[in-house]
């Protein structure tokens, strides 16, 4: 059996972290600017606060490797928060039409509204007990 040079090179690799950018050092650094961004009132989405500092593949990449460390969710979720709060409070000062703000609340941040049915059941409702011949003492 022969093993090419290029397959013994590519099993030495298995491991390397050497050339590894998104490091946990540099993704809490990271996003800790991105939630300083979050933070100001005129940004409602997460993809704003992230603008310019990493893309979207980035985001999603870096949210699923450390999603087991405490730091990173924690910021993740401290910046959508961030974000959400933006939003609502631009609603409610009429500065995003309340549609649109509706519409992203549900879309991006799985917001729904609550509905309560009430029901009203005219008529008789059979119910049907089997109860056993003999009830025993527990004693």
């Amino acid at each position: 059996m022969m093993v090419s040079n290029i397959t013994v090179m590519y099993e030495g690799l298995k491991g390397n972290k050497n050339a590894e950018k998104w490091t946990e050092d540099n993704v809490i650094a990271l996003l800790s600017d991105i939630c300083d961004k979050s933070a100001k009132s005129d940004c409602y989405l997460q993809e704003i606060a992230y603008r310019g500092i990493m893309t979207k593949g980035q985001w999603d990449y870096i949210g699923d490797k450390y999603k087991d460390n405490k730091t990173v969710s924690g910021t993740i979720k401290s910046i959508k928060a961030n974000c959400q709060i933006n939003l609502t409070q631009a609603m409610l000062h009429g500065q995003v039409k309340e549609t649109a703000s509706i519409f992203l609340l549900k879309a991006i941040y799985g917001l729904v509204d609550k509905q309560v049915i009430e029901t009203e059941h005219k008529g008789s409702i059979n119910i049907n007990l089997q109860l056993p011949d003999e009830i025993q003492d527990p004693e």
